[in-house]
């Protein structure tokens, strides 16, 4: 099988330590998972963790391969297990966190990996690429960045009915 990749690149307003602090944890995808990871436990070592998905069934184990504070950066991989819950095999990522300037930063979270029989690459790089934003947005709403919901406007006051009036015979 061939290899696919998977890739998204995001500007932060932030600086690079602050967002690197959210996404450079290797615990700490719960955190940054905004409800889509129900648990994230990591080993006594803190290199192998295992993911529990809202709604999934099983759990995804990954292991950490190299992290560099100094670069902010990190690779990990998914300890293949044959009925696993993701669409694909043989899957490594890498989280990179560049600054920009003093006051911001990008993100870059991409991945190769192969597709499990009967999966498409396009359905696993959605996949892939739902994760990473998912994890962005939850890193940006950690931060305060994101911009509140604004409720629905209020629904217009219906006009109020004419009442009908009875004609005199």
């Amino acid at each position: 099988m061939a290899y696919s990749r998977a890739s998204v690149s995001a500007k932060i307003g932030a600086p690079a330590d602050d967002v690197w602090q959210h996404v450079g944890s290797f615990a700490n995808l719960k955190a940054i998972g905004q409800g889509v990871i129900t648990s994230c436990d990591v080993d006594k070592t803190g290199t192998i963790r295992k993911l529990r998905v809202k709604g999934v069934k099983g759990v995804i184990t990954e292991r950490l391969i190299k992290y560099d504070s100094q670069t902010r950066s990190q690779i990990y991989c998914i300890i293949d297990k044959p009925n696993n819950i993701v669409p694909f095999v043989n899957y490594t990522a890498t989280i990179k966190v560049k600054s920009a300037t003093a006051r911001s930063c990008s993100i870059e979270w991409s991945s190769r990996f192969e597709p499990k029989k009967g999966e498409t690459a396009k359905d696993c790089q959605a996949f892939a690429l739902g994760v990473y934003d998912t994890g962005i947005g939850g890193v940006k709403k950690r931060l305060g960045l994101t911009k509140p919901k604004k409720k629905a406007a209020a629904k217009a006051k219906a006009k109020p009915k004419a009442k009908a009036r009875a004609k005199k015979k």
